[in-house]
């Protein structure tokens, strides 16, 4: 448990109704955490409370309130589209900007204020193997990214007085519906023969990884960014 007492330990999830938020909730209710989800809009059956923090919304607020505080809060939303200098275009960056970036922040400053957070609460955000690394055409993409390793690092920094522990989670190309609908067959081996694990990463491989730095398990470790991509950005079989 994540308190002194013996209440159910509760989470919050962020895009939940994505395959890696999905993932994350149920890894989550597998060990028996009570699960709360957030989604910027109604996109499925999933009972999901609405919540875009870009816009104050005094209502959902209160109605977290009744299922808070939160003893692990994971942000696995986000925005991705392609584009190079080029093509970039100024009003859709910030847009990304602001789903990757701004979003988390304004959500984590309004959950504080409403003293949403537990004590000792543990923090993760979904970033991806391009915060470090970049691809073509994936411009804006890489850059808010590589964002979030300032913000994780600046988390942690004014934070960890509390003992909030912040961490992050950077997926590789993750075995998906989507990643099978977006990559040909030969991307995808191409990528998973570059891997030492002969494969790609699993969406039970990030959910596990997640929960290890959200939860009891973590005493110590914030600041700290957990590659999660079957080895293919460090170590390479060429």
């Amino acid at each position: 448990m994540m308190s002194s007492t013996t209440r159910t330990p509760r989470v919050l999830v962020f895009g939940i109704t994505g395959a890696i938020g999905g993932a994350i909730a149920q890894r989550y209710r597998d060990a028996a955490w009570a699960v709360t989800g957030v989604s910027r809009e109604a996109r499925s059956a999933a009972e999901v409370i609405v919540w875009n923090p870009l816009e104050r919304d005094e209502a959902t607020l209160a109605a977290l309130q009744g299922v808070g505080p939160f003893d692990a809060v994971v942000w696995a939303q986000g925005s991705n589209f392609g584009d190079n200098v080029r093509s970039f275009d100024r009003v859709r960056h910030a847009r990304m900007y602001d789903a990757n970036v701004v979003f988390i922040v304004l959500s984590l400053q309004q959950l504080l204020a409403a003293g949403l957070l537990g004590p000792k609460a543990r923090l993760c955000i979904i970033s991806s193997i391009w915060q470090q690394q970049a691809r073509q055409d994936k411009l804006s993409y890489v850059l808010t990214k590589s964002a979030l390793h300032g913000l994780v690092l600046s988390l942690a920094a004014d934070l960890g007085a509390q003992g909030v522990l912040v961490n992050a989670v950077l997926p590789g190309v993750v075995d998906t519906p989507m990643t099978r609908q977006n990559l040909t067959s030969e991307q995808i081996t191409q990528i998973a023969g570059a891997s030492p694990l002969g494969r790609l990463p699993t969406l039970e491989d990030v959910a596990t990884a997640v929960y290890g730095l959200a939860s009891e398990f973590n005493t110590g470790a914030t600041g700290q960014f957990l590659t999660v991509d079957a080895g293919f950005s460090n170590v390479r079989y060429v």
